[in-house]
């Protein structure tokens, strides 16, 4: 299907999933996306779509499942508008180029489980409020241009499985705190420019299954393979 997104599924007031996603759809979402009261799961990705991302998205109260990355071109970022997604247990908006920093409003997406971020031209710090995310499991913020330090708050993602931050220029130490989160099975922070040594904790870990430190500016004692081994 090509075109514009069609407005006229806003006159069906009770629609619960609506998935246009897969096809070749262009020009902005509409601002009237944001008018059901009752919408579940919003598909919109790997289309043709520019523009910015209404505010209006945020109205959508009910919504637990959101998917508007892949071929889409959007300008800005994600709106702070997002944070009263409170139900919002998905949300995939990768690959889109989206630029500008994450806002600290996604904070308050206390029922979150999934967040892909990845491809985009994000800048600015991790925000701490990431680290907020209790129910989280999946975050992959991979091909962004993120500096700073990975807060400390992120000790608190106890629910995390995998923590994906590669190719960003995300620096200082690797806190000890992310080797002992209990859930964590995948870890990869390669090509940043991270310093000091590798955390103790991470060898400890026997949930961790994948770990890539790789091209970085890790320096100490160990190498990244022997690190597993070591355990206090």
């Amino acid at each position: 299907m090509t075109g514009e997104l069609p407005a006229s599924v806003t006159e069906l007031p009770k629609l619960r999933y609506l998935h246009l996603g897969g096809n070749y759809f262009s020009g902005q979402i509409p601002a009237s996306y944001g008018s059901w009261e009752y919408l579940k799961y919003l598909s919109l990705a790997t289309n043709e779509l520019s523009g910015k991302i209404p505010p209006e998205i945020g109205n959508l109260t009910k919504l637990q499942h959101l998917n508007i990355g892949y071929f889409n071109t959007f300008e800005g970022g994600l709106p702070p508008e997002i944070g009263k997604l409170s139900e919002l247990i998905y949300l995939d908006a990768a690959n889109c180029t989206l630029s500008g920093k994450i806002p600290s409003e996604i904070g308050k997406l206390q029922k979150l489980h999934v967040l892909y971020l990845y491809g985009n031209a994000l800048s600015g710090s991790l925000t701490p409020e990431l680290g907020t995310l209790k129910s989280l499991k999946f975050m992959d913020l991979t091909g962004n241009l993120l500096t700073g330090e990975i807060p400390e708050s992120f000790g608190e993602l106890k629910n995390l499985s995998r923590l994906s931050l590669i190719k960003n220029n995300l620096q200082g130490q690797i806190s000890e705190s992310i080797g002992e989160l209990p859930k964590l099975e995948e870890l990869q922070l390669w090509e940043n420019n991270f310093t000091g040594s590798i955390p103790q904790k991470l060898g400890c870990n026997k949930k961790l299954k994948l770990l890539d430190l790789s091209s970085n500016k890790l320096t100490g004692k160990h190498t990244c393979y022997m690190q597993f081994f070591l355990c206090n």
